[in-house]
C-alpha cells in the first residue's frame, strides 16, 4: 500500500506519535509507581545496629522444646533477611528476649468420627534492648498453619510451618520497631 497523499502521511504520523506518547506515559507511570511504593531490598533496621543476641524464649505453653525451635527459626530468619550478625550477649548492640504466650491446636473440620482438618497457632512477644542507649521496645506476632489429615499431613509439619511464619512475623516486627 503506497501512501501518496500528504494528508494520509500526516494522519499516519500523528497516529504513530499518539501511540508512542501513550506507551511512554504508561512506562513513566509504571516507573513512578514502582519507585514510589516504598519497596526496598535492603534491611529496614538502623544501619548503626550491627549485632544482635537472641535469647531462648520463655515457654509459657505445655509444648516442650518449642522455645528452642522458635529461637533457631528467628536466628535463621535474621541471618537470611538482615545484615545483623548474631553474637554473644556481652557484645551485642541489641538483645532480643521473647515469651511464647500460646500454642493452640484446633480442629477446623471433622467428619463423623475423625478430624479432617486441623490447625496450629503459636503467638509470642519480644522485647528488644538497645545495649548502647538502654532503650527498650516490645512487639508481638503470631504464626499459624493448617494441616489436612487425609493428605498425610500432621501436627508436626504444621507446627514447623507455624514456627517459620511466626519467625518471619517477628523479624518483620523487628524491622518495624527500629
Amino acid at each position: 500500500m503506497k501512501i501518496t497523499n500528504l494528508k494520509q502521511r500526516t494522519n499516519l504520523m500523528s497516529c504513530i506519535d499518539s501511540c508512542l506518547l501513550r506507551q511512554l506515559i504508561c512506562v513513566a507511570f509504571v516507573l513512578v509507581s514502582v519507585s514510589g511504593c516504598g519497596y526496598s531490598q535492603k534491611s529496614l533496621i538502623d544501619r548503626k545496629i550491627n549485632s544482635i543476641y537472641i535469647s531462648i524464649f520463655e515457654n509459657n505453653t505445655f509444648v516442650r522444646g518449642i522455645e528452642f525451635d522458635i529461637a533457631k527459626a528467628v536466628k535463621d530468619e535474621i541471618i537470611s533477611r538482615t545484615s545483623l550478625r548474631i553474637v554473644q550477649k556481652d557484645s551485642a548492640d541489641i538483645i532480643m528476649t521473647g515469651e511464647i504466650g500460646d500454642s493452640v491446636q484446633a480442629a477446623l473440620s471433622q467428619s463423623r468420627d475423625n478430624i479432617v482438618e486441623s490447625s496450629v497457632s503459636i503467638s509470642a512477644k519480644i522485647e528488644l534492648l538497645d545495649t548502647r542507649t538502654g532503650r527498650t521496645m516490645g512487639g508481638g506476632a503470631s504464626g499459624g498453619a493448617a494441616f489436612i489429615v487425609d493428605r498425610g499431613e500432621n501436627v508436626h509439619t504444621a507446627t514447623e510451618e507455624a514456627i517459620a511464619i511466626l519467625a518471619r512475623n517477628l523479624v518483620n516486627s523487628l524491622e518495624e520497631e527500629w
